[in-house]
């Protein structure tokens, strides 16, 4: 959505003004409740610190619809004028809060209505789908096996790759098979490989551990992260106890 369609679906909303039987002219209620706080939320997000946007979220609130509406217009077309910018992402608290409710909505999406068929985290794959469908709800450009420069005499690939942040995420899941000492020398080589790619700058390792089979999480977790000498490494084995 941009600013330019903002103002022209205003302009069309007070075109499309109707009269109730006292006479009094309307612009369409659900139509304008969409409208406005899509305009809001735009705002918010390219002119943060603007006063006019505290004016126009009086206007977003208040009651006549027609009046405000117009208001409303009317402050976009101003902002449309000055260069925006977009307010500051804290990406580390977003992709914090994912890994630390992963566990959460993996347990939520088994409790389906009349048992429907859900996706059941059974292996690293799985894994990978479900954190995929949530890192699209926060990154427009999330990549999924993304290539990395060679290494070791081979090509390997990121679990996934969020570009513009120059973000990388590697994916795994522990099994009886795959405890500290295995999860720990896999994820030196990867952060090894990860280390050559030109668009990664942090490096988050996701350690899914359901079972609670790593049994030194937190020092596992400090020897790994201390790797990240000339990058950041960041390590999550979720859940947490």
């Amino acid at each position: 959505m941009t600013i330019e369609e903002l103002i022209s679906q205003g302009e069309s909303l007070l075109a499309s003004k109707t009269s109730d039987s006292l006479g009094f002219e309307h612009v369409p209620y659900q139509r304008y409740d969409e409208w406005k706080r899509m305009a809001l939320m735009f705002c918010q997000q390219f002119y943060p610190d603007h006063p006019q946007l505290e004016i126009m979220a009086q206007h977003a609130t208040a009651n006549n619809q027609n009046y405000h509406c117009q208001a409303i217009v009317s402050i976009l077309k101003a902002f449309k004028e000055i260069r925006p910018t977009k307010q500051a992402v804290d990406y580390e608290h977003i992709v914090d809060l994912i890994f630390n409710h992963f566990n959460r909505c993996a347990q939520q999406l088994k409790r389906r209505h009349n048992m429907r068929p859900t996706i059941e985290i059974n292996d690293e794959y799985d894994v990978q789908d479900l954190l995929e469908a949530l890192l699209k709800l926060h990154f427009d450009d999330v990549r999924a096996e993304e290539w990395t420069p060679s290494y070791a005499g081979g090509a390997n690939r990121i679990d996934f790759l969020l570009k513009e942040e120059e973000i990388a995420i590697e994916v795994k899941m522990t099994r009886d098979n795959l405890k500290d000492k295995e999860v720990g020398e896999q994820l030196i080589i990867d952060i090894a490989k990860y280390r050559a790619h030109p668009n990664c700058k942090v490096l988050y390792c996701f350690v899914y551990d359901p079972n609670r089979v790593i049994r030194n999480p937190t020092g596992l977790t400090r020897d790994l992260e201390k790797l990240g000498a000339d990058f950041k490494v960041k390590v999550y084995i979720r859940p947490e106890d």
